[in-house]
């Protein structure tokens, strides 16, 4: 019977999605776009000339204390900025077409209006484990305390995917790099 009951469930799905809900969403990301990433995600361009550069902190190990800010570059031709390309105010004090309920961390349930510009996914294994994912419009981020914490004393691999979105829509990519970013994490 349980046998069945897998079969079904997988039968009327589809295949079973390969990548996990994220565990944050930064700036203007959205489950929105978390969806986009998940669909295209299978068929992502290997691109080193366009996929995301990490820049921020350099080498492969960073200090356990004081806790980094990852910062990349939209990809190695375009530095982009910290904030990302995606309009989240307008100047004014009103928002046509950009994001209001930009923000700088956590899983949030708001939904956002559409939007337009590049859109990161960045997914954390440690032992070959999955362990974090965020979908996020900036180019930095950081770890919150607690997830720091476990990766106390251990080596990250990071895949950050780059997609160019236009209301919503994949205009170009995924993009992500033939290598993932590795890094040791010190123990002090």
């Amino acid at each position: 019977m349980r046998g069945l009951a897998l079969l079904a469930l997988v039968g009327c799905g589809g295949s079973t999605p390969s990548h996990h809900v994220p565990d944050e969403y930064t700036g203007c990301g959205g489950d929105e776009q978390f969806r986009l990433f998940d669909d295209f995600e299978p068929s992502a361009t290997v691109d080193d000339t366009r996929a995301p550069a990490l820049t921020q902190p350099t080498g492969s190990s960073f200090p356990y204390s004081p806790k980094p800010v990852l910062q990349w570059d939209q990809d190695p031709n375009d530095p982009g900025e910290n904030d990302g390309d995606v309009l989240y105010t307008d100047g004014v004090g009103g928002c046509n077409m950009c994001c209001p309920q930009f923000n700088t961390g956590a899983l949030t349930s708001l939904h956002l209006p559409p939007i337009s510009g590049d859109m990161y996914d960045m997914q954390f294994y440690v032992d070959g484990s999955y362990v974090h994912r965020v979908v996020t419009t900036l180019q930095e981020w950081t770890a919150p305390d607690e997830l720091w914490l476990s990766w106390k004393g251990k080596t990250v691999n990071l895949k950050l995917y780059r997609a160019s979105v236009l209301v919503n829509q994949v205009k170009e990519g995924p993009f992500v790099a033939s290598r993932p970013i590795v890094f040791n994490v010190g123990s002090q």
